[in-house]
């Protein structure tokens, strides 16, 4: 095991504390380490879909709460697919209200929501072979919104691409359900360059700094991962910088990841439960502070899957 990972391991070895919230324990080990591990909590959803939470006392320096929704791409009848507001008759709205008309059974916040009333993604959105309203282009200190993005073709096939230049040059013909989100995380097994170089200071302040985070990821099994990190809340759940959170995907075992909209943004609902993270725009540790978003990302299973 070469330095580098024992260092990354040694960030997530986790001492037991008994009080309230039940914080996860010192089990890690190289072999055991990631969603096997009894740190986290599990539950089935659907066959295919599981839900994992873990609070962890100490990640990356400080306290953490991390929900991942573990997706079997092959299993039958589940789909993850993407949601415009636009498409309901809304500009915007929380997570939960994305869930019933879109026949979900999980579901977290897509994409940055800038443009103005006129668009409902940064960068390309597509759903179900539609192309949504996207803002193709940012403004200098804002282009790395919409840098990259995830694409589903009629196989079911997951494709990750970086935007080329400055802006989307078109409509990606060769996925049905397209969108973009922020940085590259991953590729091809490797954390991206661009966690590494920042072009303006919005840029340095959004991914240098702690901040809730929401993510996609792919590992080689054709296991997809949607990730969220809560933060902003001191002493509960602080966040991670994007590199601190593409470390953790590359541990899960992410071949390629993509980060979506996070900070007030970042929110995980699970069908029967509601939201089970703890959105940041309240200021309150618990789940009731979701912001109203343009984009989601849904779960569908058994009877509630579609094309």
């Amino acid at each position: 095991m070469n330095l580098y990972r024992i260092a990354i391991i040694s960030f997530l070895v986790i001492p037991a504390v008994a009080a309230g919230t039940r914080w996860a324990d010192a089990s890690y080990s190289e072999s055991d380490y990631g969603l096997g591990s009894s740190s986290w909590d599990r539950e089935e959803l659907a066959p295919g879909v599981e839900l994992f939470q873990a609070h962890f006392e100490e990640l990356f320096g400080v306290p953490q709460f991390v929900s991942v929704l573990r997706v079997n791409l092959d299993q039958e009848g589940v789909l993850v697919r993407f949601e415009a507001a636009g498409r309901f008759g809304w500009r915007a709205a929380p997570i939960p209200e994305f869930a019933e008309p879109s026949g979900a059974i999980a579901a977290t916040n897509g994409g940055f929501g800038h443009g103005g009333p006129a668009s409902t993604n940064s960068g390309i959105f597509k759903v179900d072979g539609e192309v949504q309203p996207f803002l193709k282009k940012e403004p200098e200190e804002l282009r790395f919104v919409g840098g990259a993005a995830l694409g589903i073709d009629e196989d079911n096939a997951w494709h990750f691409k970086n935007r080329e230049g400055e802006s989307w040059a078109d409509d990606w013909p060769e996925v049905r359900h397209a969108l973009a989100g922020g940085h590259r995380l991953i590729e091809n097994g490797e954390l991206h360059a661009s966690l590494f170089t920042f072009e303006s200071a919005r840029e340095e302040r959004h991914a240098g700094r702690r901040h809730p985070r929401t993510a996609v990821g792919l590992l080689p099994d054709r296991t997809a991962v949607l990730i969220t990190v809560d933060g902003r809340h001191v002493d509960h759940a602080e966040g991670m910088t994007l590199e601190q959170l593409a470390n953790f995907m590359k541990e899960l075992g992410c071949v390629d990841a993509l980060n979506l909209d996070g900070g007030g943004s970042t929110s995980m609902w699970v069908r029967g439960r509601g939201i089970v993270n703890h959105p940041s725009d309240n200021s309150r540790f618990d789940p009731e502070g979701a912001r109203r978003v343009r984009s989601a990302v849904v779960v569908r299973a058994d009877d509630h899957a579609r094309e």
